[in-house]
């Protein structure tokens, strides 16, 4: 089980962001210095979001922002998604394609576009009790118990 170092509540609302490639070290370090500026500034209707960015992984970035304190509007999610389009532009990585999946093996983690894993998973080369990421969860709550869970109890449980 995946473990969250924000002390936000389980019922934060949560964005899933899906790196199409492993990021570096390096990166992860710049990546997190850089998500602490985008929290300390992140606003809506000039209030102060109580949120957080945490990279799991090295693959997956995180949103997390407490709407008991203070709900996250259109306007504000609309920058927190400019945010990540800079990100992609500055890093060279794509975080927005949702038909890029992905699953674990062992340690690794493994991006695949979801037509490739519907075969694989279809010819029986994937068995259902894998570990996949369900990148659809929407709270922290979710995050922490159906994020990360075997594709039999997500649904990617519908590409087999």
């Amino acid at each position: 089980m995946v473990k969250v170092e924000n002390n936000l509540p389980d019922t934060s609302r949560v964005w899933v962001y899906q790196s199409n490639r492993r990021l570096t070290d390096h990166e992860v370090s710049v990546l997190k210095e850089q998500f602490v500026h985008f929290t300390d500034d992140w606003k809506a209707h000039g209030k102060k979001l109580n949120s957080a960015v945490e990279i799991y992984y090295h693959h997956f970035i995180v949103i997390f922002v407490d709407e008991s304190f203070q709900e996250a509007t259109g306007c504000s999610i609309d920058k927190s998604v400019a945010y990540i389009q800079s990100v992609q532009e500055k890093f060279g990585i794509d975080l927005l394609d949702r038909m890029n999946l992905a699953y674990k093996t062992g340690d690794k983690i493994i991006s695949i576009k979801m037509a490739d894993f519907q075969r694989k998973a279809q010819s029986g080369e994937f068995q259902s009790d894998m570990i996949v990421f369900n990148n659809l969860v929407t709270s922290k709550g979710e995050f922490l118990e159906k994020w990360e869970t075997s594709a039999e109890n997500s649904w990617h449980s519908n590409l087999f």
